[in-house]
């Protein structure tokens, strides 16, 4: 065996090397640099930006923590951003060169959804904490860091600025709502001397019940308090209301609320305010609106909500804990509604409603002038004040399951088969398409067998009228002679009566500017093709000669037909709203009857049209002769009366006067009659006779 020793200086070499190694191997990695403050104060403002408000918590000292739980910490945060209408923070933030600079300027931008957007220039404090490797930088968090002047007992509170709604007038001016100054009667505990006697005497003023006013005044208020018993109406005369004053415990405070000075007239039209739901807070966001504020809700109210309810304002401000404004942080000016002027003549109006009465049914009063909307009504009616206390739920269901639809605006939504008011668009196609000219005639059985003796079709007289022309066809409502021009049309091309349906302004809204309105139907053989995916026949062109069949229109449809018929022949929108203008007259938008187009009729048709209208009532062969004998006026219209899916008779009449200067046309649309002529006929004849005796 061979040994080998190896020199000292060889020895003590490998053995540092060997130890050099091992120590390389086992020493532990460096130790990870703690944060700078800069990066935590950056990191807090980056989650800040992004709505992280549990993750900011955890950057707070624990001096910070011990001041507020995470749940309030997040929770102020959230509510802040509610208040303020803050939609998004960005900052601008540059890194301190010192890692332990323990005051670190930064500044905010916050953006609302309300006002401009709030910029401050703030200052965060970090200290650190823990030891060793533990050691880290934390904020010193204070309510000042959201927004400067903000202490742990103030609040962020944003006071909203209401303008004054804006006016709806008549065409003369005459106020149909408006803000106006009402008085609220009510008691203050603390001043009543004899609670029995105030209690009996207030019941008998104020038309409520004892049991009512007790429950008031015996509720566990304060002394001071005022308690609100009862909002006078509107307009209430001074002489009803000074007694109030008398009253020991009595307190009369006059408010600005919502009135509508004509109550329940056009109360369709106008429509009314009700409390903004949770759906329209989301949709209004950012504009200031609160729940329990009011907003139109129908009607002209709610088409023109923007226009009357103006830009609301507001303050967004720093409170003390007395409610004291210590900051201002933002604030913007509010902006007043506009006014809404109107073509409706409130006289106009409460006559035509007079006529209408308790009938179920629509009225609708028209210059053929300018096209303008003189009344417009459905009855059973609403009067727009009923809403503004609140309707109770109990009322408001009572109401809305009414058969008879008391919502339900008939004159712009109610679709119905025309009936024979129809007839002259059949008329106006025949002379222009189907041949036949102003002296052409045509029988007029009580049967009539044009499709075939299996389909047999009755006129409404049972005795023969001969033969008749056109003209003479509408004085006689003949259906038989509107049968055979159907017909006729409808083998020359079954697309023709459809066709001047729609060019009569059938099928289609109206276009009147302020209201909801239904398009009603002119069916065509496409129409019912894609609809019941059946061909159009013969029996359908017949059926919509007479104004039966798939047509269906509105009242406002079948007026303002009439309307271009007795005026220049072209089809316009009907006008309802004037103009619009700020409290002080600056006018921001007119209207006019827009344009729509020209009836598909020459002159001598409109004036063949015309002439058998005028036969209607003049002539004592006219269906409206004896409802218009004896009359002050020349006027010439037409009835009609058509049968429903569930075979109810709704009944029209519509005529125009004078018949030879036609200053005004009133059509009468009731749910169910028997005849027209002697049920809507007398209601259109007052209006006229009124209309044109004052005029």
């Amino acid at each position: 065996m061979r040994v080998v020793i190896f020199p000292a200086t060889f020895l003590l070499l490998a053995t540092l090397v060997f130890t050099a190694c091992a120590q390389e191997e086992e020493a532990p990695p460096s130790a990870t640099p703690t944060p700078s403050s800069s990066s935590v104060a950056e990191e807090f403002l980056g989650l800040w930006q992004e709505g992280s408000y549990s993750e900011m918590y955890d950057l707070l000292a624990s001096s910070a923590q011990a001041e507020i739980s995470r749940q309030d910490f997040v929770a102020r945060y959230q509510a802040i951003a509610e208040e303020a209408t803050i939609n998004s923070v960005s900052y601008l933030f540059q890194p301190s060169p010192d890692p332990d600079a323990s005051e670190l300027p930064f500044s905010v931008t916050i953006s609302t959804a309300f006002f401009d957007d709030v910029v401050q220039m703030n200052t965060m404090e970090l200290v650190k904490e823990g030891e060793g490797s533990e050691e880290r930088w934390r904020i010193l968090w204070s309510p000042s860091l959201i927004f400067r002047e903000l202490t742990g007992t103030s609040l962020v509170h944003f006071f909203t600025d209401v303008p004054q709604r804006g006016a709806i007038y008549d065409r003369h001016g005459n106020p149909l709502a408006l803000d106006g100054r009402v008085h609220v009667v009510g008691a203050v505990p603390g001043l009543i001397k004899d609670k029995e006697a105030l209690i009996s005497t207030l019941a008998e003023k104020l038309e409520m019940t004892e049991e009512k006013i007790r429950e008031e005044v015996e509720a566990d208020v304060p002394s001071y308090y005022f308690i609100p018993l009862k909002i006078l109406p509107y307009g209430t005369p001074e002489e009803v209301i000074q007694p109030f004053y008398q009253l020991e415990g009595v307190v009369v405070r006059p408010q600005l609320q919502r009135a509508y000075p004509q109550g329940s007239l056009a109360g369709h039209t106008l429509g009314y305010l009700m409390e903004v739901s949770q759906e329209q807070l989301e949709e209004l966001a950012g504009q200031g609106y609160r729940a329990g504020d009011m907003v139109g809700a129908a009607g002209l109210e709610a088409y023109f909500q923007d226009e009357l309810a103006g830009q609301r304002g507001g303050t967004l401000a720093i409170i003390t804990p007395e409610g004291t404004i210590s900051h201002v942080l933002a604030k913007k000016e509010a902006r007043p509604g506009r006014d809404i002027h109107l073509t409706i003549d409130i006289d106009v109006q409460r006559e035509a409603e007079a006529a209408l009465g308790d009938r179920e049914g629509s009225i609708i009063v028209m210059d053929p002038i300018d096209n303008s909307i003189l009344a417009i009504a459905s009855h059973p009616t609403l009067n727009p004040n009923d809403f503004i206390d609140g309707l109770s739920t109990e009322v408001f269901q009572q109401l809305a399951s009414d058969p008879r639809q008391p919502f339900f605006h008939r004159a712009v939504l109610a679709t119905t088969a025309p009936g024979s008011t129809f007839k002259v668009v059949t008329m106006a196609a025949g002379l222009e398409k189907g041949g036949y000219t102003a002296s052409s005639t045509l029988p007029c059985p009580p049967m009539w067998y044009g499709l075939g003796p299996e389909y047999p079709k009755r006129n409404w007289q049972s005795v023969d009228r001969g033969l008749l022309t056109l003209g003479q066809g509408l004085m006689a409502s003949c259906n038989p002679v509107f049968y055979e021009v159907g017909l006729t049309l409808d083998h020359t091309d079954p697309e023709i009566l459809p066709s001047f349906a729609a060019a009569f302004g059938f099928g289609k809204p109206s276009g009147v500017v302020g209201l909801d309105e239904a398009k009603g139907v002119a069916a065509g053989p496409d129409w019912k093709l894609e609809q019941w995916e059946e061909p159009w026949y013969s029996g359908d062109s017949v059926n919509m000669s007479i104004g039966q069949g798939f047509l269906l229109v509105t009242p406002l449809q079948l007026a303002n037909m009439y309307s271009a018929i007795a005026g220049s022949g072209i089809l316009r929108a009907p006008l309802l709203v004037q103009l619009i203008a700020s409290a002080d007259g600056v006018v921001s938008q007119e209207f006019t009857a827009a344009e729509i187009n020209p009836l598909p009729a020459s002159q001598a048709t409109l004036e063949a049209i015309r002439d058998g209208l005028t036969l209607v009532v003049a002539d004592p062969g006219g269906t409206a002769y004896s409802t218009f004998l004896g009359s002050s006026v020349a006027a010439a219209g037409k009835s009609g009366t058509a049968e429903d899916i569930i075979f109810q008779d709704h009944v029209f009449f519509v005529a125009y006067a004078p018949r030879d200067d036609p200053a005004i046309v009133a059509l009468v649309a009731l749910d169910e009659g028997q005849s027209g002529s002697l049920e809507a006929g007398p209601m259109v004849r007052r209006v006229l006779e009124a209309y044109l005796a004052g005029g």
